[in-house]
């Protein structure tokens, strides 16, 4: 009971980590999988967890229609190691892309936390959305305003393994940008809160923790 009572306080130290909703529109998604032995979990966390932390194959793993996703450095250059706090992921929507000189929405990683005990590990990354990197305009280049983040968690807890996406405090970014973009940024982000962002992310969800074919 003691073990259980332990493992239950990870995930929820893990979860508590996810700031509090207190605006605008949000979204849960989370998917698990239970191996037939703690083993075989294991092996499949390391699996799930290469795929997760290669941000520039996202778009592979989600399928069609879930538009590209790259991670870059401080400076807004392709960045192919691992994620790390400080870098940002570069997002194009595939129907209607920001109408900044770059054509991206940017977020900004701003937690990068592992845990692990005897019997659970975890990784959890924070995005919030950020200025563009690579031009001199000091506002939010997303279709959401900086308040919102987007959460992503793995974990493994004896046999089983989840992975879970929250995104929190979602509202549109109209403010100090034009006139086109304060409808693109609409016309996107209320999209994104009824009905986009679950199925964007649940793509992505399966496409991480699916077992491979043997």
């Amino acid at each position: 009971r003691r073990r259980t009572r332990e493992i239950g306080f990870k995930l929820r130290h893990m979860i508590d980590k996810i700031p509090t909703q207190r605006e605008g529109g949000f979204s849960d998604n989370v998917s698990k999988i239970e191996l037939e032995t703690v083993a075989e979990a294991i092996l499949h966390f390391e699996a799930v967890k290469k795929r997760f932390l290669d941000i520039n194959s996202w778009e592979l793993l989600a399928g069609k229609g879930f538009g590209e996703f790259s991670l870059c450095d401080k400076n807004g250059n392709l960045f192919f190691d691992l994620p790390q706090v400080h870098c940002y992921i570069r997002i194009k929507v595939p129907t209607l892309p920001n109408l900044s000189e770059d054509q991206y929405d940017w977020v900004q990683i701003e937690k990068f936390e592992t845990e692990k005990t005897e019997t659970s590990e975890s990784i959890y990354i924070r995005a919030r959305p950020a200025e563009s990197p690579q031009n001199n305009h000091p506002t939010t280049s997303h279709f959401f305003k900086d308040k919102a983040t987007c959460n992503f968690i793995i974990n493994r807890t004896s046999k089983i393994v989840t992975v879970e996406i929250h995104g929190r405090n979602e509202k549109s970014n109209i403010e100090d940008v034009t006139v086109f973009e304060k409808v693109r940024n609409a016309i996107v982000s209320t999209g994104a809160k009824i009905i986009g962002s679950n199925i964007q992310w649940k793509s992505l969800i399966e496409g991480l923790i699916k077992k491979d074919e043997k």
